[in-house]
């Protein structure tokens, strides 16, 4: 029996990148070079300008794996976008770690942070904040969370695929 090396497809960006994105290096590589994987993991600051890039880098994901089926790719964009925005806003973080993999029945999107809270924003009937875990958690098969040793938290969320 042979075994298949597992390829990952992994994106670091700079602040200076994030800045000048999609005019880098790495956004015209990918967008010609992007390496046939199952599994892509993407590492930016933790800066509201991640959250469109973040979704960026999925949507050329979704691409390379020849997703088709637009109800699947809304809703792994939808949840990629509210893990990288709860993230970014709700933690101190410096960093954001988001990660995709495909297995055959289901794809995991996993979000970690430095697990450091900044001034909690919560959410209030009017105050626009705290509804994006709900819907994550209404479109999703299973979400999570969890706590590394390390301090780190990752939030994960799984998309059926049959």
């Amino acid at each position: 029996m042979s075994t298949t090396p597992r390829v990952c497809a992994h994106v670091t960006l700079s602040p200076q990148e994030i800045e000048r994105w999609p005019d880098t290096p790495v956004a015209r590589a990918l967008a010609t070079l992007w390496p046939r994987s199952r599994t892509a993991t993407f590492r930016l600051p933790a800066v509201d300008r991640a959250v469109p890039i973040c979704r960026s880098l999925t949507r050329s994901w979704l691409d390379q794996q020849r997703f088709t089926d637009e109800d699947i790719r809304d809703t792994v964009l939808l949840i990629s976008t509210e893990l990288a925005t709860n993230a970014i806003v709700h933690t101190g973080s410096a960093v954001i770690t988001m990660s995709l993999r495909r297995n055959k029945d289901h794809l995991r999107i996993q979000v970690r942070d430095q697990g450091t809270q900044s001034v909690a924003k919560h959410w209030h009937n009017t105050s626009g904040f705290g509804r994006g875990l709900e819907i994550v958690a209404g479109s999703a098969g299973v979400l999570g969370t969890r706590r590394g040793a390390d301090g780190t938290r990752t939030m994960w969320a799984t998309v059926n695929l049959v």
